[in-house]
């Protein structure tokens, strides 16, 4: 399997809506950004943002041949020198194959493409442990916790903040 990516578009928003049938697993994903039910128009909006030769954010859609099986978002700030990357997913037939560490390199090499990032930072719920162990495997740093930052049902859950540098980057490349 080789994975691309390629620009999310209109076409993808329902399949990649029906990856998450609850409002827990759209939280999980998404964060609080975004509305339960998902739908269609903030997904056009997201799309539109990536336009011209420095967007505000990219939209991906991950794939293996024509197939979607991946989404993934970066946010530029080229004066903090830093992108977010964030709302990252894989197709629910393709998870739990080993895809999530290719998948992670496949991000860090887009976003380090440009030369004047520094610093790339995740965001990521304290209790999801499959992705903190990807990004610990991609060379991602645990900076911190913000606690109690989304409720949902009766739970609050806490939020860690991860980040992996240039440098940091560049020497685990190097040994690969």
């Amino acid at each position: 399997m080789t994975l691309h990516l390629r620009k999310f578009e209109k076409r993808d928003i329902p399949d990649l809506i029906s990856w998450f049938p609850t409002e827990r697993d759209a939280l999980q994903w998404a964060g609080a950004g975004l509305s339960w039910p998902l739908n269609k128009r903030e997904f056009s909006r997201l799309i539109r943002q990536h336009a011209g030769s420095l967007p505000a954010r990219e939209v991906w859609a991950v794939t293996d041949g024509e197939d979607m099986i991946g989404h993934v978002q970066l946010v530029l700030n080229p004066r903090l020198r830093t992108i977010a990357v964030g709302r990252i997913a894989l197709h629910p037939a393709q998870r739990g194959h080993g895809l999530s560490h290719r998948l992670m390199q496949l991000i860090l090499m887009q976003a380090f493409q440009r030369d004047w990032v520094h610093r790339v930072e995740l965001l990521v719920y304290a209790h999801n442990q499959p992705a903190i162990a990807c990004y610990y495997r991609a060379g991602f740093t645990l900076e911190g916790t913000r606690r109690q930052t989304t409720p949902i049902g009766s739970e609050i859950w806490d939020t860690h903040v991860m980040s992996i540098l240039r440098h940091e980057f560049d020497k685990r490349t190097e040994r690969e």
